[in-house]
Parts: C-alpha cells; structure tokens; sequence
C-alpha cells in the first residue's frame, strides 16, 4: 500500500468507494538513488523491434544515468515501456501482454518501431490509441513515441520521457493524494445520503403498528365472544321456553278435544295416550333444543360444541286417581228415579182412563222409572269421568311443562358454561400465542434498532476518518 493511503482511508474507502480505491492501490516505484539505475520493464510481442531499442536507448544513454531495462515484469519498477510494430494496429496479444504486464507500473510509455519502414505509420498509431482507449481506458489519450532504430530517429526524446517518468515520484504522490482527496470527498457524499437516508426511513412502523394492535386486542377477544354468548344465550331462553309452552298448549288443546269426545272406552285408555303424546313432545322440545344450543355456540365458538352424553328421559306422570263417588252421584240417583216415575206417569197416562188398565200401568211406570234413573245417573258419571280426567289432564299437562322449561334452562346453562369454559381456554391460548408474538416484535425492533444505530454510528466514525484525513491533507 502506498504511503499516501493510510490503511484506515483504505478501508473507508473499499467499503463505499471501491472503484476509486483500485487506481489508489497499485505499487508505486521507489523513489530511486541519485546515480543509482532504474529498472524499466520493456514489454513487446516476437518481431516487435523490442531487442533493437532496448540496444539503442542504452547506447544513447552512455554517459549519463544509468537505465537497467528489463523484459520480464518487476514488481519493482515502476515505469513500463511498450514497443509496438508500424506493421498493423495492435492486436488481442499485445493487449492481453499490456494488461498483464503493465499491471503493476504506474507510468506506462509508448514505442512504435518501424515507421521507417511504413510510411502510414501515424494512422497506425491513432489506431492504436483508439484501441487503447475502447480496452484499457486506463490508457486513453496516451503519447505513442515514433522512434526509428538504425539512424536513432526519435531515441533521445523517447530515453528523456522515460527519465522523466522515473524522476517524477514526488509529482506522482502529489497526483495521488488529489487523487484519493477526490475519492474520500465522493466517498463522505455517499456516507452522509446513506446516514440521511437510515434517520429518515423508518422499517419499524409495521412492526411497532403490530405490536399496537396485538396490545390492543390482548382482551378485546374474550370480551366481544362473552357479549356475543350472553345477547345469545338471553335469546335463546326466551325462545325455548316460549316453545315449550306452546307445545304444551298444543297438547293441552288437543287433550281437551280428545276428552270432550271420548266415550268410556277411549276415557280408559286416555291416560296411555297422553303418556305417549308426552313422550312425543319431550322428544320434540329435545330436538329444538339441541337445535338452538348448537346454533348458540356454533356463532359464539365458530363451531358446535360436542353432543353430551346424556340418556333422554320423559316426565313421570301419575296415573290418575278413581273418581270418588259421594253424596252428588247418590242425588243423582234419587233425581233420575224421580224423573224416571215422573216420564213413567206421562207416558201411561192415556192408560190410566182404562179402570182394566190401572194396575198394569204401575210395572210399566216403575219400569221406565229405573230405566230413566240408571241412564241418568250413568250419563251424569260419564261427564263427571269426563271432568275428572280433563282437571288431570291440566294438572298432568302444568308438571310437564315445569319439568320441559327446567330441563331446557338447565342445558341452556349448562352450553352456556361450556362455552364459557372453551372461550377462556381459547382466551389463553391466544394470549399465550400474542405473548409468543410480542416478544419476537420487541426483539425484531429491538435488532433493527440496533442495527440502525450501529450503522449511525459506522457512518459516523468513517465520516471521522474521512475529515481527519482532509485536514491532514490540507496542512
């Protein structure tokens, strides 16, 4: 590295300046002793003339301060010589020997032999620098030195530019050090637009804006599924209970009508019925609460909670108890055997003009007499049969309907706690899960602030190594 690029500019400037860092970075020549001979590496393809000049510039040089020319590369020399033929134009050898030899040199000198020998030699050589200037821009506008051996044409001003190439070290640092003054300028404009840019983008506006909803809705789940659960549950209750009254009614209806029809037979056989008509409706109340409670929690949980185990069972009903025949049934009796005598008497009235007939008619009035009398009493126990399956029908009808509105409040409760139970362990889960996710914001914002203050700061102290070296540069 040269002197006049202090390790710590280097290093700047290979981070934001690598391209001008690599014209600041080749070997410079040293500096070389008074009368002490300088190394010249001397490059050129077969048949170039190399040899012939190399013989010419020494011998011209006799006397004088010695040139060591060498054809093979030095790291050590610091001025090249390229011979080129007037022949033809350079061509893909030449090149690659320029680019690879030439490498280290700081100064690279041109010689075109043979122009003796061509007379359109100069539009060669413009050629040439237009070669020069499309493959190695680092050659454009160079002097190409028309030189002619045998009579030593153009020898003497090509041996003075090379020593003047070689004592021009100090002019060269100079060079050098405006050279990398340019390159660390360029290279603070692109660390100061980098800073400015880091303080002006924030990357953590998503991240902190998650963060905020996370925080904010840390509750707000559970409290929007438990409004949700009990406007439900309230609709729900008042849903169940009118269907279950208005089964019951329905049965009820349909229980009196049945009753009011009924002759003996069908009054015997109605408490199995109803039985079995209650079974159908507990069956039906079972269905439309399982219907409602699975909608209930389908809309609080998103999905139906699963069936219980449970065994359905219809309400107990007692048989109703034998009508008790008191003191109504025994009037009964007496008011039929009365109006029995009484229709006895008119229908054997017409008889009674009959002296013959007279006693005959008495059987016959006493006959229809008890005949009216048990169909009476037997029509009055029937209705009173009718009366007394009927109030057992309502009171029957009443318990079943306290049992149905219960059972259903019960299971109401019941998914309501259920769904209690599963919207905290969801609860839970979720915060458990935005826990787990608000840690890894923090630590992502955190790393990112980090990160952005670390990189403040590699700004700042690479803009320090740049204005330390300016004032250095300007005393």
């Amino acid at each position: 590295m040269n002197d006049t690029v202090p390790p710590e500019l280097a290093a700047v400037l290979r981070r934001w300046n690598p391209g001008a860092l690599a014209g600041l970075e080749r070997p410079a020549p040293s500096e070389p002793d008074p009368g002490g001979a300088v190394t010249v590496v001397v490059l050129g393809v077969p048949c170039s003339g190399r040899g012939d000049l190399i013989a010419a510039l020494t011998e011209a040089g006799a006397g004088s301060r010695e040139l060591r020319f060498a054809e093979a590369p030095d790291p050590a020399a610091g001025v090249a010589l390229m011979v080129v033929d007037a022949a033809a134009p350079l061509g893909r050898e030449e090149l690659e020997l320029l680019r690879a030899g030439a490498e280290s040199a700081h100064t690279v000198l041109f010689a075109l032999t043979g122009v003796d020998a061509h007379h359109d030699w100069a539009a060669v050589a413009r050629r040439n620098t237009e070669l020069l200037t499309e493959h190695l821009p680092r050659f454009a506008g160079v002097v190409i030195h028309p030189v002619t051996v045998p009579d030593g044409r153009g020898i003497g001003e090509l041996r003075a530019a090379i020593l003047e190439a070689t004592t021009a070290v100090p002019e060269r640092q100079a060079r050098l050090r405006m050279r990398a003054a340019g390159a660390a300028e360029q290279a603070g404009a692109l660390i100061r637009a980098s800073a400015e840019s880091l303080r002006a983008t924030d990357d953590t506006a998503a991240l902190r804006a998650e963060r905020s909803a996370l925080v904010a809705d840390r509750d707000g789940w559970r409290g929007d599924r438990a409004a949700v659960l009990r406007r439900l549950t309230a609709l729900a209750r008042v849903e169940l209970v009118h269907e279950v009254s208005d089964q019951v009614r329905a049965e009820s209806a349909a229980a009196r009508q049945a009753i009011d029809r009924a002759d003996r037979t069908a009054l015997a056989a109605f408490p199995r019925n109803l039985r079995d008509a209650v079974a159908a409706l507990t069956a039906r109340v079972d269905a439309a609460t399982d219907a409602r409670l699975a909608e209930v929690s389908a809309q609080v949980l998103g999905a139906a909670l699963p069936d219980e185990n449970r065994t359905p069972t219809v309400p107990a009903i007692e048989p109703p108890a034998p009508r008790h025949r008191g003191l109504e049934d025994r009037i009964m009796i007496v008011f039929g055997a009365s109006a029995g005598l009484g229709l006895g008497r008119m229908v054997m009235a017409p008889l009674s003009t009959v002296p013959a007939l007279d006693l005959a008619s008495i059987p016959v009035t006493l006959l229809l007499g008890g005949g009216a009398a048990w169909w009476l009493t037997r029509a009055r126990g029937h209705l009173a049969d009718r009366a007394h399956l009927r109030q057992w029908a309502v009171e029957t009808l009443a318990t079943v309907r306290s049992v149905l509105e219960q059972r259903v409040l019960g299971r109401l409760v019941d998914t309501e706690a259920r769904c209690a139970e599963t919207i905290l362990a969801r609860h839970r889960e979720r915060m458990r899960e935005s826990e787990d996710r608000l840690a890894a914001l923090d630590r992502q914002l955190r790393e990112r602030a980090g990160s952005r203050a670390g990189k403040l700061a590699a700004c700042d102290r690479d803009l320090a190594v740049l204005e330390a070296y300016a004032s250095v540069t300007v005393r």
